[in-house]
């Protein structure tokens, strides 16, 4: 299912900052295996973004987002931090407003960044 940036949904009009918004849907997508609507842990109205925006800005925790079939790999390895900052790049990339979102291209750099430099590097990068 494609996901429409909220700034599109009366518009025939799309941006790339609407693009980003779709891949970072994606991404919650696949960290917490949720859809994007109609999941039973979330609040009537709730979504997906506004779900998992909420619980991380609650808790600052992947445990409560990260489909928890996961969650023996993720303590067994160093995969907790790799997923910490995927989960953040999917809030970027969802933010409300288009302009606080990042492009494609920076959000390509840093992943490219990550791949070269491993999961040394910290959350507050991810965050600028």
């Amino acid at each position: 299912m494609f996901w429409y940036a909220s700034e599109n949904a009366y518009s025939a009009v799309i941006s790339t900052k609407s693009d980003v918004y779709s891949y970072g849907v994606l991404l919650l997508e696949l960290i917490s295996r949720k859809k994007v609507l109609d999941d039973p842990s979330f609040v009537e109205g709730t979504d997906l973004v506004e779900w998992a925006t909420f619980t991380w800005e609650k808790t600052k925790d992947i445990d409560g987002i990260v489909d928890s079939r996961l969650g023996e790999e993720l303590l067994a390895s160093n995969l907790k931090e790799e997923v910490e900052q995927m989960l953040l790049m999917a809030l970027r990339c969802t933010k409300k407003h288009p302009s606080e979102r990042p492009t494609m291209r920076e959000v390509v750099k840093d992943m490219t960044v990550r791949c070269k430099k491993g999961p040394e590097m910290k959350s507050s990068h991810m965050l600028a």
